[in-house]
């Protein structure tokens, strides 16, 4: 089996990779920052298993030359697992001039899922999408989907968290095994390079989080339970599927965001 995850250096994502790591014989795994990586890597045994690729979502070429290399290098990819992303100050901008939220939690991964496709069975590989319970935070304005006049930093960032699951539910329409999953408020770094307010908040509430390892489970789930045995297209929250948001249910705004998105990458050159 060969599994493809985003943000395996910390969190949820370390979590995973340690303890599904037998569970494949190939992993995948794009970061941002190689010598973390490598150093934290060094814990795992037989780095034969591992295939590392330099890549930042917030830079969408980049993305999605890596992206282009990671195809020519695995025509097959049985898992992939966007489970990378974090909370910036509301407004921030990338170089590409994207909203920085947008491009980190959505535009990154859908350059990068896109490209992928082709490894990708539609009868047997699994896309996770590594969502939030913070999808249903109200705000969103269905003319401006990209993001581009966002000031508030928990109104983009629920608004992302709602791409994901859309995401999800686009590729399901188009055939494909797609889940979204909600990991429960995990004790972790995030948001550590958000604004001070929205900082503080996540700081003064840590009390009452889960532990990464406990986070990771539903993803684990989803990874390891046959496919007959989940529900495509489902949103999951502690291994369960649940009912999500109205805007989450909405075929057509999925297929909106979907072919909005795709103008923006080929904008970019992508």
């Amino acid at each position: 089996m060969t599994i493809l995850l985003t943000g395996s250096t910390s969190g949820i994502g370390w979590e995973t990779l340690k303890t599904l790591y037998h569970h494949a014989d190939q992993w995948i795994l794009p970061v941002r920052n190689i010598q973390k990586a490598e150093e934290l890597f060094q814990k795992l045994p037989n780095q034969d298993r591992l295939k590392i690729y330099q890549f930042d979502l917030s830079n969408i070429k980049k993305t999605h030359e890596v992206a282009a290399e990671i195809k020519s290098n695995h025509p097959q990819i049985d898992v992939l697992i966007n489970n990378a992303g974090g909370m910036f100050p509301g407004g921030k901008k990338t170089a590409e001039g994207l909203d920085m939220t947008f491009a980190v939690n959505h535009l990154g991964p859908m350059a990068l899922t896109k490209a992928l496709l082709p490894t990708l069975s539609k009868k047997t590989s699994k896309i996770i999408y590594v969502s939030s319970e913070a999808h249903r935070i109200p705000g969103l304005d269905l003319n401006d989907l990209m993001l581009d006049n966002y000031s508030s930093t928990i109104t983009a960032y629920g608004a992302v968290k709602l791409y994901n699951i859309l995401a999800s539910k686009y590729l399901t329409s188009q055939g494909y095994q797609s889940y979204s999953l909600h990991p429960g408020a995990v004790k972790t770094a995030f948001g550590a390079e958000t604004d001070p307010i929205s900082k503080a908040i996540i700081r003064a509430t840590q009390i009452f989080f889960i532990s990464p390892r406990k986070g990771a489970e539903t993803t684990i789930h989803l990874i390891k339970t046959p496919l007959e045995g989940l529900q495509n297209g489902a949103y999951y929250v502690r291994k369960k599927p649940k009912k999500t948001s109205q805007l989450a249910q909405s075929v057509s705004l999925a297929q909106k965001l979907w072919s909005k998105s795709e103008e923006t990458l080929s904008k970019l050159g992508c």
